[in-house]
């Protein structure tokens, strides 16, 4: 029998929970695991691993926009660190910023009513961030390799219509492929979020935030932000446009 992967979402009073089917290619949600205590949450945990044949656990890291570790995330490593020590399979976290948003968004398109989401968005949170670590593994085993830059800048040529992962290299001639998430305007300039999808499964997948320019021939090429309060302005608009959405 082929071993699952478990996908956890980790919050205050719920635990969502997920996994993946025999092919590992599938995200499928759980009933959450109610909060007691952390032995208790633990040991539920571990029951469920062993009742689905689970090899390999990925918790969800709330990381702050910038890539900081809140409160939050602290209370997740946290636990990451007391499951590591109750279960014999690996236990990895995966960047779970943009999942929360995508999950209101998820309920607020299937109708379901505010006072009701409260209910499933744990379990629905927990499907996304293991469907997103599926479709990552799957795409690190099967991307083909496309060069659409490789100066030393981190600048890329880019098109928002045509292409949804980019490849960029880094001042160390090293490519890294990205997908691009959204582009948002800010202060009458534009900036590309990125998302990496070539990092090991042991790192954590951090944002990039990217300025859209042009260049010399009128091609639009992405450029680093050397300022980091201009960073953080982008930052701060992309959150506020995540919660404007999950509030519609």
């Amino acid at each position: 029998m082929a071993e699952r992967i478990m996908g956890l979402d980790v919050g205050d009073k719920w635990i969502g929970v997920a996994v993946s089917d025999e092919t590992g290619l599938i995200a499928n949600a759980l009933k959450p695991v109610r909060r007691q205590n952390l032995p208790s949450d633990l040991e539920q945990i571990a029951q469920l691993a062993d009742v689905w044949n689970v090899g390999q656990i990925v918790v969800g890291l709330p990381l702050n926009m910038n890539a900081t570790v809140g409160p939050q995330a602290q209370k997740t490593l946290n636990f990451v660190d007391r499951l590591k020590r109750m279960v014999p399979v690996p236990v990895s976290t995966w960047d779970e910023r943009l999942t929360t948003q995508q999950a209101e968004r998820i309920l607020i398109q299937q109708e379901v009513r505010r006072e009701n989401r409260k209910a499933v968005i744990d379990g629905v949170a927990a499907s996304l961030i293991l469907q997103a670590y599926l479709d990552h593994a799957r795409m690190v085993r099967t991307r083909e390799e496309t060069h659409m830059a490789d100066d030393k800048d981190f600048e890329a040529g880019f098109s928002e219509e045509e292409d949804e992962i980019i490849t960029l290299t880094d001042d160390e001639g090293k490519e890294h492929e990205f997908v691009v998430v959204d582009v948002i305007e800010v202060n009458q300039k534009e900036y590309a979020i990125l998302l990496p999808i070539d990092t090991e499964e042991d790192e954590e997948a951090e944002a990039v935030i990217l300025r859209l320019e042009k260049d010399a021939d009128g091609d639009d090429v992405l450029v680093d932000i050397e300022s980091e309060e201009e960073w953080e302005q982008v930052a701060q608009a992309y959150e506020e446009l995540l919660d404007d959405e999950g509030e519609e």
